[in-house]
């Protein structure tokens, strides 16, 4: 395992497999689409089913203080956001346990109260899954949806030169609340402190933000592994350079002043963090005019971070010197 990561290793498991009824995307966009056309003849024509799944291990996925309720929501989350990334709703959940014998009946019943409530507030039925021994929590949550056959969902293969670079939140709240959490660093007040430690253990799937605008993205992704890595991923399966402003990229307003107080470095809380579950895409500038509509209607914010320009696959970030750097494609992966 220690010459292979998170990403090698799947794009081994593509390579071996030969998939004939799936979408040929599998695996490089945490989704999978089949058409169900394929399988159903007539009586599924024009309707294909999109799939992921996202496993919760408990000593790399759960930090401390984080409850049993909260531990069942967050492994639902990943899975979410993978889907509403790409405009797709959530239906239907598979949930897999693996449970170690030394949790308490009481312990297990508020795990179960968090998929219960999960469940209910994202509109998702539970409709299986697996029970089974082992030494630390483990949940694997396999997510369904559905789709008509003809609708283009974006990928991270389609930004184009001259797109608009959008995110749905905030980065940086994440990255500080899990140091503060781990390490119990000081805070320049209760709000950062508070909203910190909740975007770490409430986290908060861009839901209505996919559904309604992932139609207008030509690519996206959720930035579930940083931004850094989530851009390079874009760049690189595009075929172009990413340039982003960093002055353009919505940060807590505290943020200087928590990495200034802790000796951390402000750069790396921003594009180096993960977990925010944000939505990260490439629009065409002449579909900023509906977007507009639809984030007015729906009180709902997007922030313009950068341009696509052309290029090979590489990030850059113009600095608040007005200095360009290249971006490290660092961020969190499995097995680095």
């Amino acid at each position: 395992m220690r010459k292979f990561n998170e990403k090698q290793i799947l794009n081994l498991i593509i390579s071996r497999f030969g998939f004939q009824n799936i979408d040929p995307w599998f695996g490089k966009d945490d989704i999978s689409v089949i058409s169900l056309s394929s399988v159903g003849g007539e009586i599924y024509g024009g309707v294909s089913l999109a799939v992921t799944c996202d496993m919760l291990v408990e000593h790399t996925d759960v930090p401390t203080k984080m409850t049993f309720e909260q531990i069942a929501r967050k492994s639902m989350v990943s899975s979410i956001s993978d889907l509403v990334t790409k405009g797709i709703k959530p239906q239907f959940a598979l949930i897999s346990l693996g449970l170690p014998t030394t949790l308490k009946k009481s312990e297990i019943s508020k795990l179960l109260d968090g998929f219960t409530l999960s469940s209910k507030d994202f509109e998702i039925d539970i409709v299986g899954g697996d029970i089974n021994e082992s030494k630390e929590i483990i949940i694997d949550c396999c997510m369904f949806g559905t789709l008509s056959s003809n609708i283009d969902i974006p990928r991270r293969d389609g930004a184009q030169e001259g797109d608009l670079v959008v995110v749905s939140g905030i980065f940086g709240y994440t990255s500080s609340g899990l140091k503060i959490l781990m390490d119990n660093l000081r805070s320049p007040d209760n709000y950062f402190r508070k909203r910190s430690i909740d975007s770490v253990l409430n986290p908060t799937p861009s839901y209505k933000f996919g559904i309604l605008l992932a139609p207008y993205f030509s690519s996206s992704i959720d930035s579930s592994d940083g931004l850094a890595v989530s851009l390079y991923q874009i760049s690189k399966e595009s075929n172009v350079d990413i340039l982003i402003d960093e002055r353009n990229v919505p940060i807590p307003p505290q943020l200087r002043r928590f990495s200034s107080m802790n000796r951390l470095d402000y750069f790396d809380l921003i594009f180096y963090g993960g977990e925010e579950y944000h939505i990260i895409g490439t629009i065409s500038e002449k579909n900023l005019a509906k977007i507009s509509k639809i984030l007015a209607k729906h009180r709902l914010d997007l922030f313009v971070i950068g341009k696509v320009v052309k290029g090979e696959g590489k990030v850059f970030v113009i600095k608040h010197d007005g200095n360009k750097k290249l971006l490290k494609n660092h961020g969190f992966i499995h097995f680095d």
